[in-house]
């Protein structure tokens, strides 16, 4: 590895566990180049600063969590459904630190890392889209799915923050519950065959 490549890494890997562990503001630029043994200018060199470096990091965590809940092609839709929400909260309960400070806490990003949590955000939405066989890019759909998500990652925080009350099936289960919730609004805003055949798959049993 080029000499330029490890110092990066470096950084990146200091941030991330910085990142992890304490609020952004709380983070300055001479812990993450102390910690990766670099010295200070370089951060600006790699990174052009503290919140470019940020972003960077909330993009390689989201990364990783993505690879981490790949849906897979076996089973039902609410199955695939399932086991991508499972993965999901394992991730977070496996890396607490991370999803508490660096996946979960959006309302501290600004700029750049903001930009990055949007991408993210966009990303799920459309797979969960992609699953159920809806168009992400519907106007009636945009606003609910994003109340979804953001309570999918409210419900996570106060979940880890609260020594995981219920296990994660539990929780998978509210979660499904707020989609389903977010399809019918969508419904009454521009009823669909498609809206009425997502619900069906949340909710075999439906009357």
């Amino acid at each position: 590895m080029r000499p330029s490549i490890k110092a990066r890494r470096k950084l990146l890997d200091a941030a991330l566990e910085h990142f992890s562990q304490r609020p952004y503001a709380d983070v300055t630029v001479g812990d993450i180049a102390r910690s990766a043994g670099v010295a200070h200018g370089l951060l600006s060199h790699h990174f052009n600063g503290k919140e470019s470096l940020y972003a960077e990091a909330v993009r390689e965590i989201d990364r990783r969590l993505r690879e981490a809940v790949k849906l897979t092609p076996e089973g039902s839709a609410l199955e695939r459904l399932r086991r991508h929400l499972v993965a999901h909260l394992e991730f977070l309960a496996e890396h607490e630190n991370a999803a508490r400070n660096l996946i979960l806490r959006r309302s501290e990003a600004t700029g750049l890392a903001w930009d990055a949590f949007e991408a993210t955000r966009c990303e799920g939405i459309r797979a969960v889209c992609e699953l159920l066989g809806l168009d992400a890019d519907e106007p009636a759909l945009q606003l609910p799915l994003r109340g979804f998500s953001a309570a999918c990652d409210e419900t996570a925080l106060h979940w880890l923050a609260g020594g995981r009350p219920c296990g994660i099936e539990a929780l998978v289960d509210v979660w499904i519950s707020f989609l389903a919730g977010a399809i019918r609004a969508a419904r009454g805003l521009a009823p669909s065959p498609a809206l009425d055949e997502a619900l069906d798959l949340l909710q075999p049993s439906r009357d």
